[in-house]
């Protein structure tokens, strides 16, 4: 059997001849199968990626519409607090309060004058101590450019090193205000304490809550655990004191102790301590008359019996 392919071609110069095998008119044929096949998934890859790239565009798009929105809506809640902090400022001078240009200690609080009892009191309603176990600060209080945001803003807390699930408690008395996912101020799972007197406690950022609203809590609870949730960029915890919802540096409040008692009335001017210790003080004595009532009481009703 011939295995051989004669191609003729005739021209006005003669006659000429070429031999090719068989195989050869195979290999051509399988050859340009597979440049057709190449070319067939190239378009095809070509047409794939041109779809996912228009789609990723979409989402891009989609993401930077809802960026703008969070910022805007931020921008609104920042001017929100304001408005109130300006108008705190007014109800202040209308009463007389100057809390931003604090009198001598000496004239703002006898520190001598007040009990154990008193001082234990304080410690238990007025935030003090660490929430976690102390490794230090990744970011204090005061203005600085937002890791996540990348611009300028006051922050309004201390973000307090901590690894992930790491035990928080709470520092005074309180009920639980709120507790939850709080997506529009980018603090993510947020517990606020009321601890009274004026005084909130803000946990954000956290892993898991273990309070719930309306929950009474003491001093030294465990309320949570940390996590990285909300415009965070990695597990710690943001610790916030507000006073009247003025934001304070909780960094007095969490190194206050009862061997440098005096020092957070030196420190943290932006709380009328002369008032609010009278009443503390003043809840005190309180209790204590009415322990002594009741003592009175019943040793009349046994003289009676």
């Amino acid at each position: 059997m011939d295995h051989n392919i004669t191609i003729t071609i005739e021209d006005i110069k003669g006659i000429k001849e070429f031999t090719f095998h068989k195989r050869v008119k195979h290999f051509a044929f399988y050859s340009i199968g597979a440049v057709l096949l190449l070319l067939i998934a190239g378009a095809v890859t070509v047409f794939y990626l041109t779809r996912e790239l228009g789609s990723i565009e979409a989402k891009k798009s989609i993401l930077e519409a809802q960026n703008t929105v969070l910022e805007q809506t931020m921008k609104n809640k920042e001017l929100e607090l304001t408005q109130l902090d300006e108008r705190l400022e007014s109800i202040e001078e209308l009463i007389g309060m100057d809390v931003r240009e604090g009198a001598p200690l000496s004239e703002r609080v006898d520190v001598a004058q007040l009990t154990s009892r008193e001082r234990s009191l304080i410690f238990d309603i007025i935030p003090n101590g660490s929430p976690i176990e102390y490794q230090g600060i990744t970011s204090k209080f005061g203005y600085r450019i937002h890791p996540t945001l990348g611009r300028k803003e006051l922050h309004k807390g201390t973000d307090m090193k901590a690894k992930l699930f790491t035990e928080v408690y709470a520092t005074a008395n309180g009920v639980v205000e709120y507790a939850g996912y709080h997506r529009d101020s980018g603090y993510g799972r947020l517990i606020i304490i009321d601890n009274g007197y004026g005084f909130k406690t803000y946990f954000a950022h956290l892993g898991k809550i273990k309070v719930k609203h309306g929950q009474v809590v003491q001093k030294g609870d465990l309320i949570g655990l940390t996590g990285s949730s909300g415009l965070s960029n990695g597990p710690h915890l943001h610790y916030e004191i507000r006073f009247m919802q003025r934001a304070l540096n909780p960094f007095w409040f969490v190194k206050w102790t009862m061997s440098n008692y005096e020092e957070i009335f030196k420190k943290e001017k932006n709380v009328p301590w002369t008032p609010l210790l009278e009443l503390i003080a003043g809840s005190v004595g309180n209790e204590r008359e009415a322990k002594r009532a009741s003592a009175d009481n019943s040793e009349s009703n046994v003289t009676a019996l």
